[in-house]
């Protein structure tokens, strides 16, 4: 009775605690049960239009979103408020529980009003994120579109909605990730990742202008299985002539070791492996001029590789070497650990740290990797895609990648695929002139392991280089 009566008086007579009284049990039991036919325009609209305040306008809309399943005028009255003029007069908290709660009211309100509400509220949000950020609604926003996007069998004018404000959220994020913003983008990804292949490879393409964001987004989706690890071939060729090469190698640094920890079929040891031994393939074919680079010098692409190659090797190697290096087994960081401090992703003085050594935790990470099944089984593989890089023409390679690969081909002597006449000749030569190799190699190396691997094989004469 008391409800009723406010709508004559209005708040001026009626207190709004004693209408909050009445409506929240109704409103919690609307949660759960659908009422018998009621009016509920002619009790919710005056309630909403009347200064009662911004509680009393969330219960009539969360009344309005439970009961549109089975009553036409809910459907019809929430309808109206997400149109202009009235969408305006909705306070940050009702706006907050309409995103949200997207998945339970899309499909009892027309297109054209659903596509109004996202433009006036979801995607203007974002545009206006340049100005002013409220990362509450737009966590809303994501949250609730990925909640609607897991519903199955949506109608087709539902699923189209959700696919183009998704689609247009991400263009407008920016390309440059804060770091206090990740979250977001991991949302957004959940969003993505629902949609068809074809659908995910459009609206990610990787290019000079996006490369950061589509990196983020590709890399989750691979990481966790959603697309295949042979995504990374293109994406690695564009990033090779990018300048911000380093954010990149950090990002797919994190990629690689969380692709470890998923449990899927396209992310298994087996995959990985074709994935690397791919890789090897091709950075083989760019050292010898086979493939082409372009935009880029060919030992500054190489450079590129090589570390794409290493942070594989480290991240699946082990996992204390990922982990002291920084790497995490997820974006963000859990409850109980401390927040991520403000600044862009993977731009940090200890990122590009971490880096650079990965190159440096090569020559170890790949001989535990080799150490392993069904790794141990390609271990003449890797010696001899080493001992060939390390053939390959002397402006291929730069000084510093030739080192560090001379340091990994020597770490590996104690191999027993090492131990075979043909490879330890072809690394350390005993001919009368030297090849290529053995002069890169070094005498000391040479001497070095014409000491310890002598008793291995038959006595052979050996001319040790001076």
């Amino acid at each position: 009775m008391l409800l009723f009566v406010s709508l004559i008086v209005g708040p001026e007579l009626i207190p709004t605690s004693l209408v909050k009284v009445c409506m929240v049990p109704i409103a919690a039991a609307a949660d759960g049960y659908q009422y018998p036919p009621i009016n509920w325009a002619s009790i919710l609209a005056p309630l909403m239009r009347l200064n009662f305040g911004e509680e009393i306008q969330k219960l009539c809309v969360q009344i309005a979103v439970t009961q549109a399943e089975s009553s036409q005028n809910a459907a019809v009255l929430l309808g109206m408020w997400l149109v202009p003029p009235l969408v305006y007069s909705l306070t940050v908290q009702t706006c907050s529980y309409l995103l949200t709660s997207l998945s339970l009211w899309m499909k009892h309100v027309s297109e054209d009003k659903l596509q109004s509400f996202a433009d006036v509220f979801m995607i203007a949000l974002f545009e206006a994120q340049k100005k002013t950020y409220n990362k509450e609604l737009s966590m809303n926003i994501v949250l609730g579109l990925s909640q609607a996007m897991k519903l199955p069998n949506p109608s087709q004018a539902c699923w189209s909605f959700l696919c183009k404000t998704t689609e247009r959220i991400y263009q407008l994020l920016p390309d440059v990730i804060q770091k206090t913003n990740l979250d977001l983008y991991i949302e957004v990804t959940k969003c993505i990742s629902e949609m068809a292949d074809s659908e995910i490879d459009r609206i990610t393409c990787i290019s000079q202008v996006n490369i950061r964001k589509s990196t983020f987004v590709q890399l989750n989706l691979i990481s966790q299985g959603r697309l295949p690890l042979s995504y990374l071939g293109d994406l690695i060729n564009v990033a090779a002539e990018n300048k911000d090469k380093h954010t990149i190698i950090w990002m797919l640094l994190q990629a690689f070791y969380h692709a470890r920890l998923v449990s899927h079929q396209n992310t298994g040891v087996l995959k990985r492996m074709e994935w690397l031994i791919d890789l090897i393939s091709h950075i083989r074919n760019i050292a010898y001029g086979s493939t082409p680079v372009h935009n880029v010098s060919l030992s500054e692409a190489l450079d590129f590789f090589l570390q794409v190659f290493a942070a594989s090797v480290v991240a699946w190697a082990d996992h204390a070497t990922p982990l002291l290096l920084g790497v995490c087994g997820s974006w963000i960081p859990c409850k109980n650990e401390a927040p991520l401090t403000p600044g862009c992703l993977a731009n940090q003085s200890l990122d590009i740290v971490t880096v650079h050594e990965c190159l440096t935790a090569l020559p170890l990470s790949l001989q535990l990797l080799l150490a392993k099944e069904p790794w141990k089984e390609h271990t003449q593989k890797f010696i001899d895609w080493l001992m060939t890089l390390l053939e390959s023409p002397e402006e291929a390679l730069s000084k510093s990648s030739r080192t560090k690969l001379k340091a990994t081909l020597i770490n590996l002597r104690g191999l027993p695929e090492f131990k075979r006449k043909a490879v330890w000749t072809r690394a350390f030569g005993w001919q009368q002139s030297p090849p290529p190799l053995c002069k890169v190699m070094g005498d000391f190396a040479f001497k070095y392991y014409v000491t310890v691997a002598h008793s291995h094989w038959p006595p052979v004469k050996l001319k040790v280089l001076s």
